[in-house]
């Protein structure tokens, strides 16, 4: 009876194919095609690759699965067999295998690790709280003294009065209005008024219930600049544009050509407003500079 390794050397030679030429398509050694033409399966390195070259030489040759594949069967029962009866090398001996833990934990541990995360997460927020209010309280101090500067630098001193930080300008006694004389010539420029008395197309009254710096300019001019005390109201009154600036934006009420307006920011923060006829806007604090530091005293509290 013709074996399988004799069969492929038959179809092989029908097709006028050396070994080499196998070995050349296939890229498997020609000495495995011959050893599997001469059915030395120990000239092979194992059962696997015995079985893998006789399939793909197989297949090249265009033989059918029943040619092959009982021999393939053959050689896997017989490989199974040996590794059965064959002894392990390994040793029989009992593993020491460590305990698995059991999931339960130490339920006074997990209180102490979670009380002391918790310590870390308030201090970590009161420093925080604490560095933002510093910081507050700085910039309403550099940019009160800023102003008071601006104002002190437009305003001439007063002969025989010593400077006051950032006044108010004063208030001038009209003289009695005779009838014979003719009216004033001069234009009257936009000033700090009382809240009965804002003239003109952009009126703002601010009533103050707490602590607070206010500073009211048109253009370049500075019509109010100083600290309102709590139940103090001050009225102003523009042609064109006015722009307030305010130190604790929580601590005053604000009114716009007769309209309540909400407050422009909480409180102990800086805000600055500008109002038009038709129209206001609450301007964006600038980003403080990083070479800029804190002070060693803060400002107004």
């Amino acid at each position: 009876m013709q074996t399988l390794g004799q069969r492929l050397r038959e179809e092989r030679e029908k097709r006028g194919l050396s070994i080499d030429e196998l070995a050349a398509q296939t890229r498997i050694h020609a000495d495995y095609f011959r050893a599997i033409e001469k059915d030395d399966t120990s000239s092979l390195p194992g059962g696997f690759f015995y079985r893998s070259f006789v399939r793909q030489y197989a297949r090249l040759m265009e033989l059918p699965e029943s040619v092959y594949q009982p021999e393939l069967d053959r050689s896997l029962a017989a490989e199974s067999s040996e590794m059965a009866n064959r002894e392990t090398a390994l040793p029989d001996r009992k593993l020491n295998v460590p305990r698995m833990p059991t999931g339960k934990t130490d339920r006074r541990e997990e209180t102490r690790r979670a009380l002391a995360g918790l310590g870390i997460l308030i201090l970590v927020m009161a420093a925080c709280t604490g560095a933002f209010t510093l910081y507050q309280r700085w910039s309403l101090a550099k940019e009160t003294a800023e102003l008071e500067a601006a104002h002190q630098a437009s305003t001439p001193p007063q002969a025989g009065k010593a400077a006051a930080p950032a006044p108010p300008p004063p208030q001038e006694t009209a003289p009695p209005a005779q009838p014979q004389q003719a009216p004033s010539p001069e234009v009257p420029q936009p000033s700090a008024q009382t809240p009965s008395q804002p003239e003109g197309p952009v009126r703002v009254i601010v009533r103050a219930t707490e602590l607070s710096w206010v500073g009211v300019w048109q253009g370049q001019k500075i019509l109010f600049s100083s600290v309102m005390q709590a139940g103090e109201t001050r009225g102003f009154g523009v042609e064109d544009k006015m722009r307030i600036r305010i130190g604790n934006a929580g601590g005053v009420e604000l009114e716009w050509n007769g309209k309540q307006i909400p407050a422009p920011g909480p409180r102990g923060q800086v805000r600055t407003l500008d109002f038009w006829s038709d129209g206001y806007s609450v301007v964006q604090p600038p980003a403080p500079k990083p070479e800029d530091a804190p002070p060693a005293q803060p400002g107004l509290h």
